[in-house]
Order: C-alpha cells, then sequence, then structure tokens
C-alpha cells in the first residue's frame, strides 16, 4: 500500500514580523495570572451530611404536597421534622450535641425487630432519596432511633408523619 504523500510545507512567517512599538502587547505571563486563592470560601453543603431516605409512599405524596404548599424545600422540611419530632419525645432529644460530633453518633441504627426474610412490607416505601441533614440534626435522629429502638427508616417516617400532622392540624385542613 502506498504512503500518503506529505502535504506541502507552506512558509511560515515570523511571528513577531507586523507588531509595530505602537501595539502594546496583550498577554501577560502566565504566572501573574493567578496571584490569590482560587477559592475565597468553603463550600457550605461538605459540613452537612448526605442521608439515605426511603419514606413510605403514602407519607412521601404528603410530603410533596406540604412542600408545594408551603414553599419549602426537602432540606429544611427534614430539618424541621426532626428537630420538632425530638423536642416532643421524652425525654427530648438534646438540642445540641458536643462537637465535634463522633460518626457513632450520626450512624442510624438498623431495625432492631426486622421481619423475616421474604415478608412483604405492611406498607411500600417510595424510592429512595438523599437528603443532606445538618450533623447536629442527623445525630439528634439517631439518638431518638436508639431511643425509640427503632431503625433509621421508621424513624425518619414518624418524624415526617408527625410534622405532616402538625402541620395540617395548624392549617385547619380536613385530610
Amino acid at each position: 500500500m502506498p504512503r500518503n504523500p506529505k502535504p506541502p510545507q507552506r512558509q511560515q512567517a515570523e511571528p513577531f514580523e507586523n507588531l509595530t512599538n505602537e501595539q502594546p502587547q496583550k498577554a501577560e505571563p502566565q504566572s501573574a495570572r493567578r496571584t490569590g486563592p482560587r477559592r475565597v470560601r468553603a463550600v457550605r453543603w461538605t459540613k452537612l451530611v448526605p442521608t439515605m431516605v426511603y419514606l413510605y409512599s403514602d407519607i412521601d405524596d404528603r410530603l410533596t404536597n406540604a412542600l408545594e404548599d408551603t414553599g419549602l424545600g426537602p432540606q429544611e422540611a427534614f430539618e424541621l421534622a426532626i428537630n420538632t419530632y425530638c423536642d416532643a419525645l421524652q425525654p427530648p432529644i438534646p438540642a445540641a450535641f458536643p462537637e465535634p460530633i463522633s460518626k457513632a453518633d450520626l450512624s442510624l441504627p438498623r431495625d432492631p425487630n426486622p421481619p423475616p426474610p421474604g415478608t412483604p412490607r405492611e406498607r411500600p416505601a417510595a424510592p429512595g432519596a438523599t437528603v443532606r441533614l445538618a450533623r447536629n440534626t442527623r445525630a439528634r435522629l439517631a439518638a431518638a432511633c436508639r431511643q425509640e429502638q427503632m431503625g433509621g427508616m421508621a424513624g425518619l417516617n414518624d418524624a415526617i408523619e408527625a410534622w405532616l400532622d402538625e402541620l395540617d392540624l395548624a392549617q385547619g385542613r380536613p385530610e
């Protein structure tokens, strides 16, 4: 197979031959471009703890309607619901955990009495979603689950359901 011939070489003009003293150079040396720090402040969401949320389908539908009615975002609603729930427990969960909060304080317990494998769920669950919670709120949720001896899914569903019941009562709307 014959080789492709090389394309003819063009004569290149000298790069500085058209410059005159009247035209100042616009380009700066690369080192002069970046003299200060790139990021002025830390990203806020990095201090939040991602929490996987599996709500029951009926609670998920109620929460969606409540978010549309109140104009709150999911993070705000979860923070408000969990903190309200923890305040209502007897004895109440402390409002603030001492810093630094350890990973053990943030871990949600599993259900202590899981149903046998293959048992259908009593209530269907909606697809999971991730919500970023403040470290203190996540620690309060974990402490509430341990105090009430329930898993994280049950604790979150109870907190959201109690908040939705309180919200419907406060607005005077029948279900």
